[in-house]
């Protein structure tokens, strides 16, 4: 199979290294388990960024250097672009476990999954794991309602990937134009056709870091809301539940959502 991943930058010299060697380091890449294209779109930085990704000599790896309204117009380029069978992005500044294509390849080849998510990674400015939360469940009806983001944890878009065939519910137009919450329209979409399911493992993480995009809650809530419709009262109840569930073990998260979250084996060594 064959991995797309889209990196958007601008003015990243002191985080892109950290997160294209992520990418090409991958145990799945390296041993040749699986193909890889690696799209990365810098907005003409004004700093080192582009030498710094032009010291890497790597045939998978292809640089666009040009001007963008914003990250997400950058990212709509991307997966434009894209002609791998699983597609996800990473900004500069966060990165991958290093076996997470293998984790990921291992349950699309022997799982009917179109769109897969793993714990919630946080690290903070030294790469160190700070927080990490095995979520509960997704529901498409919280996605349709705009909650994830908004009264629960949104999806984490570092440790989260999908199948090619999801790209024909994307309006790259709308994409391009959204500044805050590209993330949610992308899983608003996506959420339309296909199951988000969860892996009980680190596949990436968000570096926390001061002056970023996602720092701004009430312009992301805004245009969040023009992508969305209010919440019910009975959603906001459910919502309550799920959001209990997400501190209960494993086990119960698994017994509760045992379609759509998978665990590691040992007995059978395999993702169940």
């Amino acid at each position: 199979m064959k991995l797309t991943i889209i990196t958007p930058c601008l003015n990243a010299e002191h985080y892109i290294q950290e997160t294209v060697e992520s990418v090409l380091g991958q145990t799945a890449i390296v041993t040749g388990r699986a193909a890889l294209e690696y799209l990365v779109y810098d907005g003409c930085s004004s700093d080192r960024t582009m030498s710094i990704l032009t010291s890497y000599q790597h045939d998978s790896l292809s640089l666009f250097s040009e001007p963008d309204s914003g990250m997400y117009n950058a990212l709509a380029k991307g997966l434009h672009r894209a002609s791998g069978d699983i597609i996800a992005y990473l900004n500069a500044g966060d990165y991958y476990d290093i076996h997470a294509f293998d984790v990921v390849l291992d349950i699309f080849e022997a799982q009917p999954v179109q769109w897969l998510t793993g714990c919630t990674v946080i690290y903070n400015e030294r790469s160190q794991i700070t927080n990490a939360i095995l979520p509960f469940k997704y529901r498409k009806r919280f996605f349709d309602c705009g909650m994830y983001g908004r009264y629960l944890n949104p999806v984490q878009q570092e440790s989260t990937f999908w199948s090619s065939s999801l790209h024909e519910l994307i309006d790259f137009d709308v994409l391009s134009d959204l500044r805050y919450a590209g993330d949610f329209y992308l899983w608003s979409r996506f959420s339309t056709a296909a199951e988000l399911n969860i892996v009980e493992t680190h596949l990436g993480g968000f570096k926390y870091h001061r002056g970023q995009i996602s720092e701004n809650r009430d312009a992301y809530l805004e245009e969040l809301k023009t992508l969305s419709r209010e919440p019910r009262i009975h959603e906001y109840a459910l919502a309550f539940i799920d959001r209990i569930l997400s501190f209960a073990p494993s086990k119960i998260k698994k017994y509760l959502n045992s379609n759509n979250l998978y665990r590691y084996d040992h007995q059978i060594q395999r993702w169940v």
